[in-house]
């Protein structure tokens, strides 16, 4: 018996010894190349492939400077002075001759004077307490090598140093864009520019530049002048600004591609060549914002014959190997009611609208090939008939859509869940990725017990076609949304005698439905936030129709293989600009494109700690503030305008706490609709897509009930005690003037700007007060009665958006007083 003991002894501890090895040498996750530990040392944004943090500091002097080791050319030599001009503006120090030793740089080789999307990005940076080594296969890596080094600036016990590390860093994805719409509103020159700076910063390589639109034509057009003179109202840019401006981002390692958006999206087109539409002129711009009618004639030869001159102007202009066509959008109503488009596609054997956009892509792709260029358009354009010679599809409905082109062969770039103007916080963003597809159809799909329908969309006069699917009964009923070539599952839905609510998610916000069923037909709405859709129905099939539509196979997504990834070239934030301009279209791309930017970046097991990715958010936030990028100033600037001495202290704590809401909301405040000429210098304008002081408050409020940190407890108590009083220091300013109470009762609409501009947002300011009154009575260890009816309404009301911005810090609020209540 001790012998069995002694082999079954022996037999464990072997078997522990084997899976310690198995464990230790095959199946042990592999560390990230980034220890959580070194990461917090530093405001890396976007964080590199792999580093290693050291235990001391480079000390920054006077005598700081640099030689070069490798090769080097103007691209470099401005990119030093970019670096030395900021590393002035962050330490002050007034660098004697920028020559010297302690920064060593090393470029193997240099690049073309334009980027183009396979350069080498790759750097190294190796900082002791005595030498910086910057090494990098191009000059590109060089440029963000540098890039580098100024976000690593720090200062410690009143001196400047580098902390001491070593890094390796190259990008994940070749395209990391942000799509700048200067169309809808007027972008001038000095602000692509300035957000050309801020995309060097965070690594960004492309400018997708949106030129063409219903609203505006952008381009100076030397062989077609009345593109410009007649489609811009003198807002465009010449074609010397055009190269200043490639120019200029060729100097940071970024591209610039144009964008003229056709066949539709082009009315501005049409105001001086109306031959080239498809219903008779005249036109003029348009000042209303959505999808509308206005678009080319497919059928014509002349059509093409312009398009074959403009797309050579513009290939000598832009010199990247892609240009986008736009494509999106089509509506159809001119082709539809013009006989001889219709008769062509009789003709021509043409069955739909689809084929007949196919055909017009098909004839232009051969022309941009023509003038050696690469076609690029929105997921619209993806057809079997379409060549796979380097096309890239830019897919913006769906996350699908990305993995369907690249399956097909095509190169794919995701924007789905990167639109900056659909106000999603970074938070959103940062859960995008280019290789992940969140969601899916999750549910049981039982073909014995199901209803289909075919369903219409009504969204401000544009109509989207899909369907509706669902399955089981009663408690069980569940079902699939399709559309936009997009399917989502539901459950959860709410049962009323022929009522159903339910909701579903998208990239814009969680919409709700109501739909009621009657005989065949389903009726109903959805609505995201304030936002509401009709929504129109006929059953075409079901387990109770079996001469109807087949249910289609929801299928799984199966994961792309090793040669369909290397189709995904990468992705683009995207700024649209109904409710931009000059002034305010910074503070909706900064920060939040930087977190797209390391998205992309990245190594993807970085990218997943979002309070890190915070942390050094807010960081970023004030560097590109220093950088001259005017996220930060331009709210203060509107409420300057809105308010004087002694209030604009109060709306400006205030504006601080509220964010824009999401697009859909944003839009409800104009009446009756916006326009390109409605003012943006209203409160939402001042206000960001994301505020960071509640974003503190809020994290403070759960480390405080948490921990009872004390610290913590201490900012809380400052911020209640500043906003219980916000109110009450406003209020004067929300009052009627006297000399208006005498004349006659006037309605809001009648009321000075200001007064209209802040009633607005009256119900937030006081809200914030009472709020924040309550919670410090609950902080103060006093019980709080939240069990009534005006509580309720307090929260409720709080809770609401007005003016199209929320109250942001409502939910820490909320929790410090039922935290104490009775």
């Amino acid at each position: 018996m001790k012998k069995f003991f002694k082999i079954l002894g022996i037999i464990v501890v072997v078997l522990l010894i084997g899976a310690a090895v198995a464990w230790f040498g095959f199946l042990k996750p592999e560390p990230p190349p980034i220890s959580d530990e070194d990461r917090a040392l530093v405001n890396l944004m976007p964080l590199p492939s792999e580093m290693e943090h050291g235990n001391g500091n480079f000390l920054i002097n006077v005598d700081f400077g640099h030689s070069l080791k490798g090769m080097s050319n103007s691209k470099i030599e401005k990119g030093l002075e970019r670096f030395y001009s900021r590393f002035g503006e962050i330490t002050e120090i007034p660098i004697k001759n920028k020559e010297g030793v302690e920064l060593v740089i090393d470029c193997k080789k240099t690049t073309k004077a334009y980027p183009s999307l396979n350069d080498d990005e790759s750097y190294s940076l190796i900082i002791s307490d005595s030498k910086i080594e910057l090494s990098a296969n191009s000059d590109t890596g060089i440029l963000y090598g540098l890039e580098s080094l100024l976000q690593l600036t720090k200062q410690e016990n009143g001196d400047w140093v580098f902390p001491e590390l070593e890094l390796k860093d190259n990008p994940r994805f070749p395209w990391r864009g942000l799509m700048i719409d200067a169309g809808r509103h007027w972008v001038n020159k000095e602000t692509i520019l300035r957000n050309l700076d801020a995309m060097a910063a965070v690594k960004m390589n492309v400018l997708h530049w949106h030129l063409s639109e219903y609203q505006g034509f952008r381009v100076e057009s030397k062989k077609f002048p009345k593109l410009h003179e007649m489609g811009s109202q003198g807002n465009f840019y010449s074609q010397e600004d055009i190269k200043e401006i490639v120019a200029y981002a060729s100097d940071r390692g970024i591209r610039v591609i144009p964008e003229f958006d056709v066949p539709g999206h082009t009315t501005a087109w049409f105001v001086g060549h109306p031959e080239l539409a498809s219903a008779p002129g005249p036109y003029v711009l348009d000042s209303v914002f959505g999808i509308l009618d206005p678009v080319m004639d497919p059928t014509r030869d002349e059509v093409y014959d312009f398009l074959d001159v403009f797309v050579g102007e513009m290939a000598d202009l832009f010199p990247d190997e892609y240009m986008h066509i736009g494509g999106d959008e089509v509506k159809t109503a001119q082709w539809d009611a013009n006989d001889s488009i219709q008769n062509f596609m009789k003709e021509n054997n043409i069955e739909d609208s689809h084929e007949l956009q196919a055909y017009f892509n098909i004839r232009l792709q051969k022309i941009l090939k023509k003038h050696s260029k690469k076609m690029m358009g929105w997921d619209e354009i993806i057809h079997p008939d379409l060549p796979k010679d380097g096309i890239a599809v830019q897919s913006w409905r769906s996350h699908k859509s990305l993995w369907d082109v690249a399956r097909s062969g095509n190169k794919a770039v995701l924007s789905s869940g990167y639109y900056l103007d659909h106000k999603r916080p970074a938070a959103f963003h940062y859960t995008v990725d280019p290789m992940k597809i969140e969601g899916g159809v999750t549910i049981d799909i039982d073909s014995t017990n199901w209803k289909g329908y075919e369903c219409k969309l009504y969204v401000q006069g544009t109509e989207i076609d899909g369907h509706v699917y669902f399955f089981g009964e009663g408690e069980n009923l569940r079902g699939v949304m399709n559309f936009m070539e997009t399917a989502t599952d539901f459950s959860n839905v709410q049962l009323d005698d022929e009522t159903m609510k339910f909701e579903a998610e998208a990239s814009v916000g969680t919409i709700n439905y109501e739909l009621t069923t009657k005989a065949d037909s389903l009726l109903g709405e959805a609505s995201i936030a304030m936002f509401t859709i009709d929504v129109k129905g006929r059953q075409t099939g079901g387990s109770d129709m079996p001469e109807g539509e087949a249910l289609p196979k929801f299928e799984k997504i199966q994961p792309l293989t090793a040669e369909e990834e290397k189709n995904i070239l990468g992705g683009e934030a995207c700024q649209w600009s109904e409710m931009v301009d000059n002034r305010t279209i910074d503070s909706r791309i900064w920060p939040r494109a930087a977190v797209v930017a390391e998205k992309l970046w990245s190594p993807q097991v970085l990218t997943s700690n979002v309070d890190d990715m915070y942390r050094r958010l807010m960081e970023l936030d004030d560097d590109l503030d220093q950088m001259g990028i005017q996220h930060q100033t331009s709210g203060p600037e509107i409420v300057q305008n809105i308010v004087q001495e002694p209030y604009q202290k109060p709306l400006q704590n205030l504006v601080d706490v509220l964010q824009e809401d999401e697009f859909f909301n944003r839009m409800l405040i104009y009446e009756p609709q916006l326009y390109t000429t409605t003012p943006l210098n209203r409160i939402v304008d001042a206000a960001r897509p994301e505020s960071y002081v509640a974003y503190r408050f809020n994290k403070d409020v759960d480390l405080y009930l948490e921990t009872n940190d004390s610290d913590a407890k201490e900012r809380i108590l400052y911020e209640l005690q500043v906003w219980s009083k916000n109110h009450s220091q406003l209020a004067p300013a929300l009052g009627i003037p006297e000399k208006y109470i005498e004349d006659s009762p006037l309605s809001l609409e009648k009321l000075p700007e200001e007064n209209s501009r802040l009633k607005e947002v009256e119900a937030h300011s006081k809200n914030l007060s009472a709020l924040s009154e309550l919670a410090l009575s609950a902080l103060n260890g006093q019980s709080v009665n939240t069990n009534n009816s005006e509580m309720d309404s307090l929260f409720i009301d709080a809770g609401r958006g007005h003016g199209g911005t929320k109250l942001s810090i409502e939910s820490g609020l909320k929790k410090l007083i039922q935290h104490n209540q009775e």
